[in-house]
């Protein structure tokens, strides 16, 4: 007789920063009536995933819901998957991070529903070779991947029905193909359809399996899944059915399957993910080309194991930004690991490191991602807590480190001081990170704007920048350049020291000083000039000022207008907490509203980060026109391409007119205040 083992079930996640408001809403509609009709089918096994910062908040507001799982899972109804605690993408991790996150989690699902978990969920089934051994270190011994993954690494037909024995430095772990054409009939077929369709896979061979593990939130968010899931009935009526064809149709737990000794294939798979990753990792214009390819090789299912796109660590290069919060987490993990002789100490900062690992900020292609604000400064917040805490009281002194932090093979400064983090890169010779420790944020966690492969002509009409919108950036400009022209990067860049690499003529580790130098050409009257820029950035406790000295380097006159362009991203510039002042040359301030605005007279700007009590001070050593905008960045959301806050960006602007040379001086300051 034809017979089918389903392995059944959901994981549930939500990303680190999502307000309780949302969460709440997503529990009603999804979380509390998938379980509660699972409660009623007490001989169906079910497959459960959640995450760790899930667990947390279900914990402190409905801890009577993990109450109902732990005795669920005591009559043996849900076993459920472990996974890195707060959701990192494994690979990008530090191997002993992986190993760490994955037994927190073992050891919190122990502790709470009295089983260990054999099993893990990859992340956004993110996979690369050196897996496994990591995996089953952890204790882990089997996991899930998408059939894609199976089709990727050579296998097909009846080889996607059942898992497979994959291998790393020796260690081995089963693999369990997730099945996308059975998954994608949930919810958009009837239940009769669904199991009709199982009934045709059915098999002679008794180990045949079909693997369903949805998202759970796609049973009920939104209003058409809340209608047809509950409301009509659909889960009900299929988990019924399941049990009325329990004659051929047998759900089971991973574990049990496992049980049944049998011989196993080997496969490899290579560093995949599933279809849609694989696209949104591609640089924009290369995602609609892959998508085309794919169509026209892929089998009837939509499946195509051939070309492969993108892959996940391309986000690094796509967004900059995503690379400059890898390398605060890789740098993070060095000084975790460094704590000696304090295990209390050393946890407390590995739980923020862990924390600060979470996935969500690192990329984009589902709503949000890199593009939400929040989601970025909760990765930095975490990552600062973790530094604050490897800092031992009486013995750390500010210094100036040297090292490659953003692996570029270029050294980068990092001035460490007892309030203020602040690094330093010599291409451009920017300010690339500002971590203001009392309330450990990092005010130049910034976003670029970039084109995306869903914007349409009238998003490009906002611009595109093509550069890191950090601090201190030198911009040369024509007079009669305006602040709209800025704000849609449609002005003229007369300057080549916007990217240029500057070179460091010295550093002063016990002073915090670094003085740098750039020399490249300014177009001035219809020619290309020689300029020199050196700039000298000097640290202090909550404050960084930087001395320009500007020289005229060949045998013409220069006569532009030079720029410093410095970007602050505050907490959140909604319901009017962020608010600018202008300070003019007699030392009256006013109101600066939150778009472009170009003023003719300042001296010093303020910035006012409500949320976190503090306010930035940029202020000017001699009177200067003023560009403040501010910028936001089209991403894909719920209701569809949205606006998302970014940062403010404040110019501040002086005239130059230089003879062979000659040289022009000023300073800017930057200081971080509590209020």
């Amino acid at each position: 007789m034809k017979r089918l083992k389903l392995v059944f079930g959901t994981s549930n996640s939500q990303a680190v920063g999502t307000d309780d408001e949302e969460l709440e809403r997503v529990y009603q509609r999804a979380y509390k009536p998938f379980i509660r009709t699972l409660y009623n089918f007490a001989d169906l096994p079910v497959t459960l995933h959640y995450s760790g910062t899930l667990f947390q908040w279900l914990e402190k507001h409905h801890a009577e819901f993990l109450d109902v799982l732990a005795e669920m899972g005591g009559r043996r109804q849900i076993e459920f998957l472990g996974g890195g605690f707060y959701e990192p993408v494994l690979p990008m991790i530090p191997h002993t991070d992986r190993i760490g996150q994955i037994e927190h989690m073992t050891t919190f699902v122990r502790q709470r529903f009295g089983r260990r978990p054999r099993g893990t969920w990859i992340t956004e089934l993110v996979w690369e070779p050196s897996l496994p051994s990591a995996l089953k270190n952890s204790g882990m011994e089997y996991t899930f991947l998408a059939d894609y993954h199976f089709i990727a690494a050579g296998l097909a037909k009846d080889a996607l029905y059942r898992p497979c024995i994959t291998e790393d430095q020796g260690k081995t772990v089963v693999v369990f193909p997730i099945c996308k054409r059975t998954r994608w009939k949930l919810l958009s077929e009837t239940p009769e359809a669904v199991i009709e369709h199982l009934r045709a896979l059915a098999d002679e061979d008794p180990q045949r399996l079909v693997v369903i593990l949805d998202e759970g939130e796609r049973f009920g968010v939104s209003e058409d899944s809340q209608r047809i899931c509950y409301r009509e009935g659909w889960l009900e009526r299929f988990l019924s059915l399941v049990q009325e064809n329990s004659d051929w149709l047998e759900p089971i737990h991973p574990s049990r399957y496992l049980k049944q000794a049998t011989a196993r294939k080997r496969a490899y798979f290579p560093a995949t993910s599933y279809e849609d990753m694989m696209c949104w990792a591609l640089p924009a214009a290369r995602q609609k080309i892959f998508q085309g390819i794919s169509r026209e090789i892929a089998d009837e299912y939509g499946r195509n194991g051939y070309v492969y796109g993108g892959f996940f660590r391309q986000f690094l290069t796509r967004y900059p930004e995503s690379n400059l919060m890898y390398a605060k987490m890789q740098y993070t993990h060095i000084l975790v690991n460094q704590i000696r002789g304090d295990k209390y100490r050393k946890q407390a900062a590995r739980e923020e490191l862990w924390k600060g690992q979470s996935h969500h900020a690192y990329w984009h292609g589902r709503p949000g991602g890199i593009y939400l604000n929040r989601l970025r400064k909760r990765v930095y917040s975490a990552l600062i807590e973790a530094e604050k805490v490897t800092r031992e009281k009486g013995i750390f002194i500010p210094s100036i480190v040297t090292v490659d932090f953003d692996m570029d093979g270029l050294q980068e400064y990092l001035y460490q001081g007892q309030d203020l983090n602040a690094y330093v890169h010599t291409q451009g010779g920017t300010l690339f990170e500002l971590d203001y420790l009392p309330v450990a944020f990092n005010y130049l966690d910034t976003l670029s704007r970039r084109r995306e492969s869903y914007h349409d002509r009238e998003v490009a009409q906002h611009g595109y920048d093509s550069y890191l919108r950090k601090a201190f950036v030198d911009h040369f400009f024509a007079a009669e350049a305006g602040v709209e022209e800025f704000a849609r990067m449609r002005h003229r860049e007369l300057g080549s020291f916007v990217d240029a690499v500057y070179t460091v003529k010295k550093y002063d580790r016990e002073q915090h000083t670094i003085q740098l130098e750039a020399d490249g050409t300014v177009g001035s009257g219809g020619n290309r000039c020689r300029v020199r820029v050196e700039k000298r950035y000097r640290f202090a406790e909550a404050e960084v000022t930087v001395e320009y000295r500007i020289s005229g380097a060949g045998d013409s006159p220069v006569v532009t207008t030079f720029a410093t362009e410095i970007n602050i991203s505050p907490a959140d510039a909604d319901h009017g907490r962020v608010q600018l002042t202008c300070t003019d040359s007699s030392g009256e301030p006013a109101d600066l509203p939150l778009e472009p605005a170009a003023v003719a007279d300042c001296r010093e700007v303020r910035i006012y980060d409500e949320p976190n009590r503090t306010v930035i001070t940029l202020a000017a050593s001699s009177t200067a026109g003023l560009w403040s905008l501010p910028v936001y960045a089209f991403a894909m959301s719920q209701d569809g391409v949205q606006p998302e806050f970014q940062q403010v960006s404040c110019l501040f602007r002086w005239t130059l007119s230089l003879e062979p040379g000659e040289t022009w001086e000023a300073a800017v300051r930057l200081r971080c205040d509590r209020y």
